[in-house]
């Protein structure tokens, strides 16, 4: 049975439903439409928890009004998980584009009072950016709270992501032929990943765990033959981690 669509890896969601320029779309002469997400794995310190966090959200929801940029933000609470995730939270963020992810950032880098008040309670060990592209789109609701997966994916020797594109294209639909929630994205890594064991990160999202289990279902019984035919020989992905995502702060302008 093929693990690109392993159960497991059944999750990760309004990470761009709410970012209105990315959309799956066919690749163009100008090439599919990319965005950046970043991700920073965190631990607190010894005595500190989310309470910490939650204040520390509202001060920076604070600073960020008064000059606001579009910029999106989540944090990610580990629930099917192994012992080698070593960390409390994810705080995954993302914008329209790089250059607006940019401005943000020279923003906050200018002003070290924010840093070092999220230093008080906890610390980041990894800060990495990923060019994501969208495959299959989620449902489009005002959830705050949402299940998101991860799983790492290699391309088989001698193909290449013109190989895999289709591949992915056809399981999206398939999935959505079967009354499939489910949201996807393909995350390559650009900055922070250093020696990457993986060519990208398969991501797809549920509003549940419920959810979740009906796709779950709906592989157990006949959709592993559809990913085994699309995906054998062409890709391997290992078990996803799963994570409960939450909303912290709603930045990208609603589309007219």
């Amino acid at each position: 049975m093929n693990k690109l669509t392993s159960p497991a890896i059944l999750a990760a969601a309004i990470l761009v439903a709410s970012a209105g320029s990315a959309v799956a779309q066919e690749a163009s002469d100008e090439g599919p439409s990319i965005f950046p997400v970043e991700i920073y794995t965190c631990n607190f310190h010894d005595g500190k928890g989310s309470a910490d966090l939650d204040r520390w959200v509202s001060k920076w929801n604070a600073w960020v009004d008064e000059d606001p940029e579009p910029y999106s933000a989540w944090t990610l609470t580990p629930f099917y998980f192994g012992a080698d995730q070593d960390f409390d939270f994810i705080w995954l963020g993302t914008s329209p584009d790089a250059a607006a992810l940019g401005r943000a950032y020279d923003k906050y880098l200018a002003n070290p009072d924010l840093n070092a008040g999220f230093e008080e309670f906890a610390h980041c060990g990894a800060h990495s950016n990923f060019a994501t592209m969208n495959v299959k789109q989620p449902p489009d609701d005002d959830a705050t709270s949402f299940v998101l997966n991860f799983s790492d994916c290699k391309i088989a020797e001698g193909k290449s992501f013109d190989d895999v594109a289709p591949a992915l294209t056809a399981w999206s639909e398939y999935r959505a032929g079967h009354g499939s929630q489910a949201g996807m994205w393909v995350l390559w890594p650009a900055y922070g990943g250093g020696t990457a064991d993986f060519d990208f990160k398969f991501v797809d999202s549920y509003r549940s765990y419920a959810s979740l289990g009906a796709d779950y279902d709906q592989y157990g019984k006949a959709g592993y033959k559809k990913a085994d035919e699309l995906f054998d020989g062409l890709l391997d992905c290992n078990d996803a981690r799963s994570y409960i995502a939450t909303e912290r702060r709603d930045g990208i302008p609603d589309e007219d």
